[in-house]
């Protein structure tokens, strides 16, 4: 039964029931005021890696490299009143040469055919092998390495960043922060001037650039890319894969539940 007396002499102190109850000053985590769409970054001092998958990304990353900045550069005759240039986009002739083969705009379904053809290739090969293309060959993991490692060059290893970051600034720490950003902006000129060269003869347009005779669209195509190749390889590096690349959503359809296919 229902002890009534007990029930109105509770009722008649509303303030009773309250001041037995513990309390605590928790506040919950996820308050609506707390929210944020954008985590700031905690930043990333990768160590220096090795073994076998190490050396592999090392070569992988000459390979891609390599291909870059010397593919403008191979010659390929073919014939009187041609380009040589073995791959060149030639805006004003209206042709994309690629070594033997010679698109016009009309048969653009070519590029469109080896576009697809490569994207259906990259989900193949990110079922059955996992994340191969963002681990080794994806242009911004390439750049970002090179980066770290010319990083690694002139700060030390993971253990004497943090050292370096932590200490107040000095003369010392100041020239390793320069030296390192300096190389960084050298390696995003030379990407940039390596775009160039892709439309228009190379040794022509090299040689423009350095009597400051080339196109303006030329300087700025440069200056646009320096900049984007050392703000994503230098500074924001992870953010990009996390807040840019569309690639990582599409992975998830790809693998299975322990991310391994």
């Amino acid at each position: 039964m229902v002890d009534h007396a007990v029930v109105q002499d509770a009722a008649a102190k509303p303030g009773a029931r309250e001041e037995a109850l513990e309390r605590s000053d928790a506040e919950p985590v996820n308050k609506k005021e707390r929210r944020s769409l954008y985590q700031k970054r905690v930043k990333i001092y990768p160590r220096l890696a090795r073994g076998s998958f190490r050396r592999l990304k090392w070569l992988v990353m000459a390979l891609t490299l390599g291909v870059y900045y010397v593919t403008p550069w191979i010659r390929w005759d073919r014939g009187l009143n041609a380009p040589d240039q073995a791959v060149l986009i030639d805006f004003p002739g209206r042709r994309f040469y690629f070594f033997f083969i010679e698109i016009w705009p009309q048969e653009v379904y070519y590029v469109t055919g080896l576009l697809i053809l490569a994207a259906i290739g990259l989900f193949l090969i990110t079922s059955l092998a996992g994340r191969v293309w963002c681990g080794y060959a994806c242009p911004q993991t390439v750049w970002t390495d090179l980066f770290i490692a010319v990083e690694r060059i002139f700060q030390g290893d993971r253990a004497a960043r943090i050292r370096l970051d932590k200490m107040p600034w000095s003369a010392n720490k100041a020239a390793r922060k320069l030296a390192t950003h300096m190389a960084w902006v050298l390696i995003a000129l030379l990407t940039g001037g390596a775009w160039v060269f892709y439309f228009a003869d190379a040794p022509t347009l090299a040689r423009e650039l350095a009597t400051f005779e080339a196109p303006l669209v030329a300087y700025l195509t440069i200056g646009t890319l320096t900049f984007t190749t050392y703000l994503l390889g230098g500074l924001a590096r992870e953010q990009v894969c996390t807040y840019m690349c569309p690639w990582p959503r599409i992975q998830g359809g790809l693998l299975d539940e322990r991310g391994s296919r």
